[in-house]
């Protein structure tokens, strides 16, 4: 693979910022980081903050589509599934390939500065589609759908799945937590009496825990992921972050599939942010977010070469608008139409039609869209796909997490 250098940009990692840095990528990987001018034929001066990827830490891909479903709240997920299967939306929706849901996925996330993705679903159902995505899912985890008697059969049981999550250091990702029954809240409980909670537990939504459960989850050293909007839109609560924070759990954010919860990790951002001093009367702190989105969803996901912007880890960069004050505001205040490129495994795949060139000297072929208002470049065929959609469903479909005109 081409070695390239990004240049003179301003960086911002989890724990500092750093100006007139000069980056270097080969074989996907960042292989030189400096201060001093990296001579290379391909060299992208940057007008913006680089930031590592963003990483999902929740959605179901298959499950992409627009408007939400819902009419809660609800007790627990299953009277919402069956809203969602008995809806003209959900109708809608099953005109569609899988194929076509899973890039309508991926790009709803690509376009926001997702370079990672948790897809949580069964392999089997998933990987056929993975190699053609345009952003990345993660492919390795062990899960469960959900810890109660009426879950899902995803995976081979709580005690199995979570041995080989150990054994092959991966996440196990389960949903848990989520509602108000008399067996949903005690989630905690089960999963840790079939041996299914601890360093590698990825626990989604948790909406019901008690501080009690916070307390054995810290103590085995689990991750839980935030889904506000899908919370309040489902349920009318959600987990109390604030102490999941003060404990020192491993917390990340997610958005859920957009037909219960965030349009896109911008959204839901912003969203949890309002949603925390609705609640507590405080600022949820823009590093704090920040941490969200970026090295707690790598250390939960057992990503080590994630998170971070530093020599030998993965090249998955996103370059965004500098908004004035801080770099890590500009970030996570940054809107559609303020991602500039986003770099994924050290190659370009998406950003604004300025960085054609880029694309060019790597030899990557891409498509011109006009996305928000903005002229830009993305990889694959996205025209193509929303015209394959709205012929499926028979008239022309758009979507507020892909404002693309086509």
């Amino acid at each position: 693979m081409k070695k390239w250098v990004l240049s003179g940009a301003a960086v911002l990692n989890p724990d500092e910022t750093s100006e007139n840095i000069n980056i270097a990528v080969e074989n996907g990987r960042i292989s030189e980081i400096s201060r001093k001018n990296i001579d290379n034929p391909v060299t992208i001066k940057v007008d913006g903050i680089i930031s590592t990827g963003l990483i999902n830490a929740h959605d179901h891909l298959l499950g992409t589509y627009f408007p939400k479903v819902g009419n809660g709240p609800y007790e627990n997920w299953l009277p919402w599934d069956n809203d969602l299967k008995s809806s003209p939306v959900y109708q809608e929706r099953q005109q569609i390939e899988n194929r076509d849901l899973y890039l309508l996925g991926g790009y709803r996330n690509l376009v926001s500065g997702v370079t990672t993705v948790s897809d949580h679903i069964p392999h089997f159902v998933a990987e056929p589609y993975y190699d053609i995505l345009p952003t990345k899912a993660i492919r390795d985890y062990a899960l469960a759908h959900s810890i109660t008697s009426f879950a899902l059969a995803w995976g081979e049981g709580i005690e199995a799945e979570y041995k080989k999550a150990a054994e092959k250091d991966i996440p196990f990702i389960t949903h848990i937590a989520e509602g108000f029954d008399s067996e949903t809240v005690q989630d905690i409980t089960t999963l840790d009496r079939q041996g299914g909670l601890g360093e590698h537990s990825v626990l989604i939504h948790g909406i019901a825990f008690s501080e009690k459960d916070m307390d054995l989850i810290k103590k085995k050293k689990g991750s839980v992921v935030w889904c506000g909007d899908s919370n309040m839109f489902m349920f009318n609560k959600t987990t109390n972050i604030k102490m999941l924070l003060d404990k020192g759990i491993n917390v990340c954010i997610g958005t859920d599939s957009p037909m219960s919860g965030g349009a896109n990790i911008l959204s839901e951002i912003k969203f949890d942010r309002k949603l925390y001093k609705k609640m507590y009367g405080l600022d949820l702190s823009d590093e704090t977010i920040y941490r969200m989105v970026t090295v707690n969803c790598a250390k939960a996901f057992r990503l080590d070469d994630h998170g971070s912007i530093k020599t030998g880890n993965i090249a998955d960069f996103v370059v965004v608008k500098d908004r004035g004050g801080s770099f890590v505001n500009s970030v996570i205040s940054s809107d559609l139409k303020d991602i500039m490129l986003v770099v994924i495994n050290g190659m370009p795949a998406y950003g604004d039609i300025e960085y054609a060139h880029l694309f060019d000297s790597l030899k990557i072929q891409y498509q011109e869209i006009v996305l928000d208002g903005r002229e830009k470049v993305i990889i694959g065929d996205l025209l193509g796909l929303l015209r394959r959609i709205s012929r499926a469903v028979g008239f022309r479909k758009t979507y507020p997490f892909l404002p693309v005109d086509f």
